[in-house]
């Protein structure tokens, strides 16, 4: 939820200022009595949001898209409100039923991310399709990701790429990303490398993690440009730092090997373990491996132990770790693992 409250922010803003008239964007609502939304638009910009409510809510009865997405905005986000993405739909639905783009697009990103009860891909494709043709930037690259992932209707990976474009070329981070995918894939564009790693240099360069992942691992390889360590190290770091889950272990080796860093062990301990704690298996079996030669981290067979055995549960196979640590584990040390992982389980965090 919290991805679509600043989208929904964000569109909400926009559409405000886009039906304001000529001027007026610069100036307080204040300075437009003519403007039956201007108490509202004061009370909200004040964040007194149950006098916006009260203003406001007369105006949407009466059809003013500007009070309908205020209403929307307010129910959606919990502005005074308890939380109701029900009602928020409302009135959303009440302004796209308009054409305004702004509310089609919220009403679709709640349909697809907000778990209304009536929610259908189909009909939230739809709204995006109807935001994505009057140029709503945003609504061009959900689209463009529905097309791709097949959701509410049929895959089509060319028609993806075409909204992905249309995002992309006006700045959209995420179209950027999604674009550079596939033609690194190339499906929906020619397999093109170079353009990949351009687009993925773009969305990096506005702070899309996935796109410094990527790009990340394009310049540690050498694969569509030259290669550079030091740099994929700042872009793994700058993915890392925003959650990506395979930046976290790409770090945590590079530390590890000294690639593009300088060598730290314990850098390296602590990136394993982040990826390790969200049950990436590689990061579960590297920080197993650090506990047990205390490499990085203080020498703990218990933790070795557990974080191997997570990892064999996710898949990993290390007969070199295992044969290894067997001889050191004593039935209280597998006892006590053992209660531990049953209490991760239990509590439902176990990393997998």
């Amino acid at each position: 939820m919290r991805r679509f409250f600043v989208a929904l922010a964000f569109g909400f803003s926009l559409a405000f200022a886009l039906s304001a008239p000529a001027g007026a964007q610069e100036d307080s609502a204040a300075e437009n009595p003519a403007d039956p939304m201007a108490p509202a638009l004061e009370a909200y910009r004040a964040g007194q949001f149950e006098k916006a409510l009260l203003v406001a809510t007369p105006l949407a009865e009466k059809g003013n898209v500007s009070a309908q997405l205020m209403l929307g905005s307010i129910f959606n986000n919990g502005e005074g409100v308890t939380p109701n993405p029900e009602e928020a739909a409302r009135w959303f639905k009440k302004a796209a039923e308009q054409g305004d783009a702004g509310a089609q697009y919220a009403l679709a990103m709640l349909m697809e991310y907000g778990r209304l009860k009536a929610a259908d891909p189909a009909t939230a494709r739809k709204h995006f399709r109807d935001a994505a043709e009057q140029d709503h930037v945003a609504a061009q690259a959900e689209l463009g990701l529905m097309y791709t992932t097949g959701r509410g209707g049929p895959q089509d990976l060319a028609e993806a790429a075409k909204w992905f474009e249309r995002a992309a070329v006006k700045g959209n981070a995420n179209a950027q990303y999604y674009l550079g995918t596939l033609y690194a894939a190339g499906k929906g564009k020619p397999r093109d490398l170079g353009e990949a790693a351009r687009y993925f240099g773009l969305a990096a360069g506005k702070g899309q993690p996935q796109a410094a992942y990527q790009l990340g691992l394009m310049l540690q390889d050498g694969v569509g440009m030259d290669k550079n360590p030091a740099r994929a190290a700042d872009l793994f770091e700058e993915a890392a730092q925003k959650g990506v889950l395979g930046a976290q272990t790409s770090l945590a080796f590079a530390y590890l090997n000294g690639e593009g860093v300088d060598r730290n062990d314990t850098l390296a301990a602590k990136w394993f373990a982040e990826a390790a704690m969200r049950g990436d298996s590689l990061a579960q079996d590297r920080l197993a491996r650090l506990y047990f030669l205390g490499q990085g981290v203080t020498r703990d067979i218990s933790a070795a132990l557990l974080w191997l055995t997570l990892a064999e549960r996710n898949g990993m196979t290390d007969e070199t770790l295992r044969s290894a640590i067997e001889p050191e584990i004593t039935p209280e040390i597998r006892a006590a693992v053992e209660a531990e992982i049953g209490k991760l389980e239990k509590a439902g965090s176990a990393p997998d």
